[in-house]
């Protein structure tokens, strides 16, 4: 058996709902599909938003082993499939194994998957950008060319976000509220 049937045969089913709105935000990329993907991993039974697996991801791809990557990012999928950081390691994994077409496939859910995070708002405190995990916070800096240098957690009107003090010395606002199942309601971007 090839390593590429291995690794489609160790592929963890994805919540049905959670698919087909992904596919639909992927052929329309609109603000009310990408928040009807959220939506449905929000009530997934996959959805763990304390799961720490993409920093051991991240550690398996700067040693070089990119079959484990994939194996590892394969198996978290369920619950990891809206984060942008996990489909750009596993891009660089199918890059770095010779695979181009499927790096590309990756990269481009990831890169849809940020422009979805960046339409649920602009960071400030009034319009945070609406996110399922910490993973995401970060994914969001990375884009804008920014590193954390600190963080707050706010808790107001009914929801939690995290403020990420940057190295440019701006704050940029996240609501984090499904992530700490604070008055995560399905459809509601702050």
């Amino acid at each position: 058996m090839t390593e590429r049937k291995r690794r489609t045969a160790r592929r963890v089913e994805v919540d049905g709902a959670v698919s087909m709105r992904l596919a639909a935000f992927l052929h329309d990329r609109t603000l009310d599909r990408f928040l009807a993907a959220r939506d449905a991993m929000l009530v997934s039974r996959h959805y763990d938003p304390k799961s720490t697996v993409l920093p051991d991801v991240y550690r398996l791809l700067g040693r070089g082993l990119y079959h484990q990557v994939l194996a590892v990012a394969t198996d978290s999928m369920a619950n990891w499939i809206l984060n942008p950081g996990i489909h750009f390691v596993a891009s660089q994994a199918f890059r770095d194994l010779g695979d181009a077409e499927r790096a590309e496939t990756e990269a481009e859910t990831g890169r849809a998957l940020l422009g979805g995070l960046l339409m649920t708002g602009d960071g400030s405190p009034e319009r945070p950008y609406v996110v399922l995990r910490a993973a995401d916070e970060y994914d969001v800096l990375a884009s804008m060319g920014l590193r954390c240098r600190a963080h707050q957690v706010a808790y107001r009107t009914g929801r939690a976000y995290d403020a990420l003090a940057c190295d440019d010395g701006r704050d940029v606002w996240f609501d984090v509220s499904a992530a700490a199942g604070v008055g995560a309601r399905p459809g509601v971007a702050a």
